[in-house]
């Protein structure tokens, strides 16, 4: 993220037994806090429609995740349309269910932020309430105040 981490970088890698093989990717890694507040969409969808909630989170990857990350990455999509989507619905979602298969843990944080807003807006159509967590860059008084 800045100078300090490169110089950390590098010392990693000076330190490293050679040869290896180094993947720089453009972007941040996804953060804990997505993936602890999509981890509590999935229980309170699960909780308002009455499906299990490994079901709901396959759901989500499959008919959200994946068509964000067909469009991100080529060689997603490659591998997913060769192997994947010559199946039917109810065994892509077997799959990706029983599996864990990757698609959002591929995510950059741009990526899963437009996976959380779709999952957010897909759901409220429905009138499924889903927890909001405050905007920690908002202007709070009382925060402040504190």
């Amino acid at each position: 993220k800045n100078a300090d981490d490169l110089a950390l970088l590098k010392v990693y890698m000076d330190g490293r037994k050679r040869p290896f093989t180094v993947d720089i990717t453009d972007g941040r890694d996804r953060s804990s806090e997505q993936n602890r507040l999509a981890f509590k969409w999935y229980g309170e969808i699960a909780d308002q429609t009455g499906e299990d909630r490994e079901d709901v989170r396959a759901r989500c990857k499959l008919e959200i995740g994946v068509p964000i990350m067909r469009k991100a990455s080529e060689k997603f999509r490659a591998t997913y349309d060769r192997l994947i989507r010559p199946l039917d619905y109810e065994d892509k979602l077997a799959l990706i269910r029983d599996t864990d298969m990757p698609v959002t843990r591929l995510m950059n944080v741009t990526d899963m932020s437009r996976y959380m807003d779709e999952v957010f807006r897909r759901h409220a159509e429905f009138g499924i309430v889903l927890t909001v967590p405050p905007d920690r860059f908002a202007y709070d008084p009382e925060r402040r105040a504190a």
